[in-house]
């Protein structure tokens, strides 16, 4: 008997037998009718935007950036540009850049008789990667073969590979994975000369859109001849003198959304509370309400209203805080001495 795995039986379905779905729903299917009900109302939150000024921001920017991109130069096309959207965590930046990259005209998909042509490809990284798998990720993402490259030659074939497929325009979500820290000026000038090399492809020119934290900024795209040909985001933290009321917004257009209300919240300092909770990140903001609309109905699945109550338990199930309603800010009076963002540990004086 051979020793090698691929003799064994191992009870799976073939290549090709699963379907990821199928998978899903069947474990949905198995939830108590309680627990579906809960999750169906938990699904319809998740189709809930709340535009916001950083919208408009970002949608008049991109379409600057777009018309640049489109326009010819002497019957042909112009050297593609980047486009960075930055801010810290929490603020929004992915899925304000995927709406909005799903939502350009120009982007949409388009049939053709040997399939569907994509006219951009979007990756995220996860962690560090070298740069020859970022160009190996784009290429997989757009349909090609990766296939085993050196460091270069990724990069090199990657605006032939992406003209094949019509695709135009590549975005890669956290960007910092691959923008290497202090004493590695080198690494980071490869990467940006490899993404300018793209971009400036006499036959395919490929614009980039690189979001993530403000340290993807010191990629060296500072050159004379490259630094007019890219634009610039940023996702600040909010404002809650000018930007309350988005955060009554978010509350009612969350809540509402599955039936429920928000009683008095908007003439109470819960608005303030909960971003002082989230670091005045938008997204942290929403998930934060939907974390305690979660509780409410985990309570109850038939709760019409969001109550105080329910952000301080959501606060206290996320952060490992259980019992310590001197950390809560949805508990104390003087929430504004509490340190932002959840506490994650425990704190020094309850320390053994």
């Amino acid at each position: 008997m051979s020793d090698r795995n691929e003799d064994y039986d191992f009870g799976y379905p073939g290549p090709g037998a699963f379907d990821p779905n199928a998978a899903f729903e069947s474990m949905r299917a198995k939830m108590s009718e309680r627990d579906r009900r809960i999750v169906e109302r938990l699904d319809v939150l998740e189709a809930v935007y709340v535009e916001c000024g950083r919208d408009k921001v970002l949608h008049d920017a991109f379409g600057m950036f777009m018309r640049k991109m489109l326009t010819r130069k002497l019957e042909r096309r112009k050297h593609a540009n980047v486009f960075f959207v930055t801010g810290p965590s929490g603020a929004g930046k992915t899925e304000a850049v995927e709406r909005l990259l799903r939502s350009h005209p120009a982007l949409q998909p388009e049939q053709s008789s040997f399939g569907t042509v994509r006219r951009y490809v979007s990756i995220s990284l996860t962690g560090y990667a070298l740069p020859r798998i970022v160009a190996q990720n784009i290429t997989a993402a757009a349909g090609g073969s990766p296939g085993k490259k050196g460091q270069g030659e990724g990069w090199n074939q990657l605006s032939t590979v992406l003209s094949k497929r019509g695709v135009s325009l590549v975005h890669i979500d956290e960007t910092q994975h691959i923008v290497k820290d202090k004493d590695s000026d080198t690494a980071n000038e490869e990467l940006a000369n490899a993404i300018k090399g793209v971009s400036n492809s006499a036959t395919w020119p490929v614009a980039f859109v690189l979001s993530g934290l403000p340290r993807i900024l010191k990629l060296p795209f500072d050159d004379e001849q490259f630094e007019r040909r890219y634009r610039w985001v940023e996702f600040p933290d909010l404002d809650m003198a000018r930007e309350r009321m988005l955060v009554v917004r978010i509350l009612r257009k969350l809540t509402e959304a599955i039936g429920m209300s928000i009683g008095n919240m908007p003439d109470t300092d819960l608005p303030e509370r909960i971003a002082h909770a989230s670091r005045n990140r938008y997204a942290r903001v929403c998930e934060g309400v939907v974390e305690a609309i979660h509780h409410a109905l985990a309570l109850d699945p038939d709760a019409t209203e969001l109550t105080r109550e329910h952000f301080a338990q959501a606060w206290t199930n996320q952060t490992r805080g259980s019992g310590v309603k001197l950390y809560n800010p949805f508990l104390v009076d003087d929430w504004t001495s509490v340190p932002q963002g959840s506490f994650l540990g425990r704190p020094r004086d309850e320390e053994v």
